[in-house]
């Protein structure tokens, strides 16, 4: 009984700090934070390309500075969960940078690993586990992503 207590509280703990992230979330793009609530390894195709594709509607007119950390904690929570989906929304971390004068992959990685250590210092919710773990772990190995997104902006 302890142990179902104990994982009932984690669960809970667990859905605070989720909500604690995405909260801008909750207000104005509310199909969006719900599919992405949902997330999971287990989540279907079919609600994955949902999410994506509510993803892909938001219009967030800003500096790219303030777009890339709108849509950091977004693009990092779902690539965690489903890496298939980087060539399609790598780009929100990746264009922003690019902008802003970053154009190498590697140099790219670090500002985006740098982002992170900086919004978590002011604010421990920032960025949900996953996505914590997504950037330390899985962005590094995407360095050929990487610059080829930044290959694809300059062309366009």
């Amino acid at each position: 009984m302890k142990i179902l207590t104990f994982l009932s509280s984690l669960r809970k703990n667990n859905i605070a700090d989720f909500e604690k992230t995405f909260f801008y979330l909750k207000r104005t793009e509310k199909i969006c934070f719900n599919l992405l609530k949902k997330l999971n390894v287990k989540t279907s195709d079919l609600e994955s390309d949902t999410l994506i594709k509510e993803l892909l509607k938001i219009r967030y007119p800003s500096n790219p500075t303030d777009y890339f950390y709108f849509f950091f904690p977004i693009v990092s929570h779902i690539l965690y969960y489903k890496p298939k989906y980087e060539k399609e929304i790598l780009k929100y971390l990746i264009g922003p940078n690019f902008a802003n004068g970053t154009s190498d992959a590697e140099e790219m990685i670090g500002t985006i690993n740098r982002a992170m250590e900086y919004k978590l210092s002011e604010n421990r919710y920032f960025l949900s586990k996953e996505s914590q773990d997504w950037i330390t772990n899985e962005l590094p190995k995407l360095e050929k992503a990487v610059q080829r997104n930044r290959y694809l902006l300059e062309r366009t």
